[in-house]
């Protein structure tokens, strides 16, 4: 899927599945940081809404499936979206029969728009949580990349790798009866963060494998950056965000709303500070060896690159060594599948002796 101008970036985006294996995240930085992230947009839903509530068409329904997500160097993205649901939490299929959900019907709001000026084709969200206590309420929605391409489109069947993408998680803001928050975890990929330049802007706190950020407590309008974070990914077919809040006092019901912006469209990135680096996680065993074969791969590519390999198959757990497979291609250029959930649709991206990227072909396995 992603277009590399180097070997570096070629090696990162097949291994990418790996490391979250070791659960490694950015530690290993292969591939550099490129001008511009692939832009998202979730306007294609498949199966449409069904409901409605005073934010939009609202779908009903924890699974949604989004053609045309993305497109990159001339192939289409498609993606999923999976929640799981808080306990206590009105979304989707899981409601309260004697809520009374005032704003109209809980669930995702694909290509979101809140006025003429405002945004678009952003994943917003509406949820309920029900009672004044100390639960936590929220959605954990976990994004999949798929490949869309031609007869591939609405298939979900080949995971797909983005090279880099940015999201603008905003209207995370909170109130004095209630606190929002969401959780990110480095090993889906995640490189770097930004928050607002305001002194209420969203504070964050390393977990060790995952990233918290803390709305101010206090309502701001969606288009502030006060309540937003950019995110930054590389390298990654899959990401969760953990959306939560308590609510401390107020009504029996606490409606919460927020939205993902794919392209950055929303909110100026000037309104934003410096990015920060997202802290590595720890190495695991064996991964010493792991960078020196890394190593030697740049200074003598094609006969370390199956050494790296049959090092990566060894550290791997057994269940995951599959994954790793090695070939030859036509006139006995280097191929190597990436990861797939279907054996007869594994593709072999071919690896030139001058490690230049070609066009996807289906492997023979």
């Amino acid at each position: 899927m992603t277009s590399f101008k180097s070997f570096s970036c070629q090696l990162g985006a097949k291994i990418a599945p790996m490391w979250k294996s070791f659960g490694l995240g950015a530690a290993l930085a292969l591939a550099p940081l490129t001008a511009q992230a692939v832009p998202l947009t979730f306007d294609q839903i498949i199966g449409g809404t069904g409901g409605t509530n005073l934010l939009g068409a609202t779908a009903n329904r924890s699974t949604l499936y989004f053609r045309n997500v993305a497109t990159e160097n001339g192939q289409t993205l498609d993606a999923r979206v999976t929640t799981t649901i808080k306990d206590g939490t009105d979304f989707a299929e899981q409601s309260n029969p004697n809520a009374q959900n005032y704003f109209g019907d809980a669930g995702y709001i694909p290509d979101y728009r809140n006025a003429a000026t405002g945004p678009q084709d952003d994943l917003g969200f509406l949820y309920y949580g029900n009672g004044v206590n100390a639960a936590e309420n929220g959605i954990a929605m976990t994004l999949e990349f798929f490949d869309g391409t031609g007869e591939a489109s609405g298939s979900f069947e080949t995971p797909m790798i983005l090279s880099d993408i940015e999201l603008a998680i905003y209207d995370v803001d909170g109130e004095a009866s209630q606190s929002e928050y969401f959780s990110v975890s480095k090993s889906d990929g995640l490189v770097s963060y930004a928050t607002g330049l305001t002194p209420q802007a969203l504070s964050v706190t390393d977990l060790g494998a995952t990233l918290r950020f803390d709305g101010p407590g206090t309502n701001f309008s969606e288009s502030d950056a006060t309540g937003a974070a950019i995110l930054y990914y590389e390298l990654t077919d899959s990401l969760t965000i953990d959306f939560a809040s308590v609510q401390t006092s107020g009504p029996s019901q606490n409606a919460v709303f927020s939205a993902i912006d794919g392209d950055l469209s929303l909110i100026s990135r000037s309104d934003f500070g410096d990015p920060t680096l997202v802290p590595a996680v720890p190495l695991p065993a064996g991964a010493g060896l792991l960078l020196s074969a890394i190593a030697a791969a740049f200074t003598k590519p094609k006969k370390h690159f199956l050494h790296l390999l049959k090092i990566l198959a060894l550290l791997l757990p057994k269940k995951k060594k599959r994954l790793v497979k090695i070939g030859y291609a036509h006139q006995g250029n280097l191929s190597m599948y990436p990861y797939t959930r279907d054996r007869e649709q594994l593709l072999a991206t071919t690896i030139t002796s001058r490690f230049r990227y070609q066009t996807p072909q289906r492997a023979r396995c």
